[in-house]
């Protein structure tokens, strides 16, 4: 049974035509909480050809339909493929066929005589591999519809572009004038319920409104002042890391970079000045930075990485779960930590899926000597879950709530009287 498409939310709906169950499960688990261009991606599922056609009749709006060849017939998928060009008449959503058979059908033959956008042999789609096949084909989707739109769209980018250079010299603004503010997410060791790090959070009152850290990144595009958020950011945290020493020596301070590839010889210049005129105590700071930007390793990460290390500088990768960084990758990289997508945190007690990803997210961590962070812990059931997979820190409302940078030493010193 298909399920059907939420109308009232704005997402790419992508069909999956396939026999096999099995290959709905990994696509779905592959491309769960997947967003493009900030819209999320909705996977559906046909099991046949015929299910797929009364799918698409009724949703004319799917941008893309993975399709494998055998199902209840040798052609069926090559038929429904007809059946979409021909018969629906749209040209615009993409195809990309996916079979284990084929002999069934050769690739050049079916490129050649039927208007397919893909053609892969399931036996060599990774999971980065489908990412990257989805991303894509929405990405042509896009395109597509972008040149079929009247003229007036081109005024709404225009309107667009203006307001997006709005919010950066806002935010330049903002950085000049002393006019972001941070907020302490306290980071708790699960084992003995202690705090032992801090995350900086920034919020900015715009005149949009009050933007949190991802609204933010989403403005500022600009590297260069993404970079001077950064520097603006290492050196709250060396000034508040110098006085919350005597409270707490090992405390470590998490920050969350705008800037993705801290290893860049420009950040690391950055960072390297930072940490030398404010000397924070050893192993104080920790930078955050999405898994994404492991995706395209090279030796400078490698160099990078080394550098940050020799400062006692530790890296967290964050939202992990959520891209598809291999573990050849980890192997060689060995970031200090990890923390847990918050799609796995969530209710994962509850959930089979979820808790089995959160459990071999910890086992690889701890394989390869990082630390485990589970970001958005809400209720006693996860907490306990990650308690008992040996989770080293949890971080939570539950836990303990976020709080203004003033107030962290009477935090501090509360959590150490309640943990004695």
């Amino acid at each position: 049974m298909i399920e059907q498409p939420k109308p009232a939310r704005e997402s790419w709906v992508v069909l999956l035509v396939d026999d096999e169950p099995e290959v709905h499960e990994v696509t779905r688990l592959v491309l769960s909480n997947a967003h493009y261009a900030g819209r999320p991606i909705e996977l559906y599922s046909a099991s046949s050809a015929a299910e797929a056609k009364n799918f698409l009749r009724a949703h004319p709006q799917t941008a893309l339909v993975l399709l494998d060849v055998v199902m209840e017939s040798d052609d069926a998928g090559l038929a429904l493929v007809r059946f979409i060009r021909d018969e629906l008449h749209n040209a615009d959503l993409q195809i990309v066929v996916r079979t284990g058979q084929p002999g069934m059908a050769p690739e050049r033959d079916v490129v050649l005589r039927f208007e397919v956008n893909g053609y892969f042999l399931k036996t060599e789609i990774t999971a980065q591999k489908l990412h990257s096949i989805v991303i894509s084909a929405l990405r042509a989707f896009r395109n597509i519809g972008a040149l079929r739109r009247p003229r007036p769209a081109a005024a709404a980018s225009a309107e667009r572009d203006l307001r997006q250079d709005a919010l950066a010299a806002g935010f330049a603004r903002a950085i000049e004038q002393g006019e972001l503010h941070l907020l302490a997410q306290p980071e708790v060791a699960l084992a003995s319920n202690a705090i032992v790090g801090i995350e900086m959070l920034p919020t900015w009152k715009s005149g949009e409104g009050i933007l949190g850290l991802s609204q933010i990144a989403s403005a500022v595009r600009d590297p260069e002042l993404r970079l001077r958020f950064d520097e603006w950011l290492l050196r709250q945290a060396g000034a508040w890391a110098r006085s919350w020493r005597a409270l707490h020596p090992s405390l470590r301070i998490s920050l969350p970079m705008l800037t993705a590839s801290v290893w860049d010889c420009e950040v690391l210049s950055v960072i390297d000045r930072c940490l030398g005129e404010s000397a924070p105590f050893a192993g104080a700071i920790d930078l955050e930075v999405p898994e994404s930007a492991l995706l395209h390793e090279h030796a400078g990460t490698r160099e990078g990485l080394a550098f940050l290390q020799a400062r006692e500088v530790t890296v967290t990768v964050v939202d992990f779960g959520s891209g598809m960084v291999s573990l050849p990758v980890l192997r060689r990289l060995r970031p200090d930590r990890v923390k847990i997508h918050s799609s796995f945190v969530r209710n994962v007690a509850a959930d089979a899926e979820r808790s089995a990803v959160a459990r071999s997210i910890i086992a690889l961590a701890h394989t390869l000597g990082a630390g485990v962070v589970a970001s958005g812990i809400a209720s006693e059931s996860d907490l306990q879950f990650f308690k008992w997979e040996g989770c080293d820190v949890g971080q939570g409302d539950l836990l303990a709530r976020s709080v203004a940078l003033a107030d962290v030493a009477a935090l501090l010193s509360a959590k150490a009287s309640a943990t004695h």
